[in-house]
């Protein structure tokens, strides 16, 4: 959490300073893990497919994928608190560009926009059980974002042989210098307009789960 207040003038540069500051953790931090990417072909059919390609994953591990997909102009939501600003700084530091936002304030402006974008041909990326969980269970607005824009939906596990899992909702992921980690990419799939969001939450949270069991498959010698 910030320790400043946003009504301290200094606040702007507090927070500029901070969110470069973790885009170069996180560039650091991935470059001493071993890492193997497995399905970028599937990356590539979906990027050749014409539509747009909304890539999907849990909120706690995303340290690889943002490391690995950075400088690819894809869009990410950010949520309007002060961490929310630090991490949209962090964000486009990397090479990736935002929509403000969350599901407990603007929520739905955030998603029209993110639907206007992919309309035009960007591609987004979501974690599906953000921002407050329940853990691993996908909220509605990726499905409404697929269903949409008839997007190529991406889905994304990662593994790691040693890592610490922080004790907040997410458990987000920690991995140790120098341990071995796969990011396995899944099949791209469609989500019907005929579909429940019901039934497409499960769907995006089964494709996630098939990826994150072959990754931590990929990691045995």
């Amino acid at each position: 959490m910030l320790k400043f207040a946003n009504n301290d003038a200094r606040y702007p540069q507090k927070t500029r300073m901070t969110g470069r500051a973790a885009s170069l953790l996180i560039r650091l931090w991935v470059s001493n893990l071993r890492v193997k990417t497995l399905g970028w072909e599937n990356d590539s059919q979906a990027q050749r497919s014409g539509s747009p390609v909304l890539y999907v994953h849990w909120h706690g591990s995303q340290l690889v994928p943002l490391a690995k997909f950075s400088k690819r102009g894809i869009y990410i939501l950010t949520s309007l608190s002060m961490d929310g600003d630090i991490q949209d700084i962090s964000l486009k530091c990397l090479g990736f560009q935002t929509v403000r936002g969350s599901s407990s304030k603007g929520g739905g402006r955030a998603l029209l926009s993110l639907i206007r974008k992919m309309e035009r041909g960007f591609s987004a990326a979501l974690a599906v059980d953000g921002p407050r969980g329940p853990y691993h269970v996908s909220k509605p607005g990726p499905v409404i974002l697929a269903q949409r824009t008839e997007a190529n939906v991406l889905p994304i596990g990662v593994g790691y042989d040693r890592c610490y899992y922080l004790r907040n909702w997410d458990k987000f992921e920690i991995p140790l210098p120098f341990s071995k980690s796969v990011m396995y990419i899944g099949i791209p799939f469609q989500i019907a307009k005929e579909t429940t969001i019901e039934d497409g939450e499960r769907i995006i949270e089964s494709k996630i789960s098939e990826c994150e069991v072959k990754a931590f498959q990929n990691l045995r010698p």
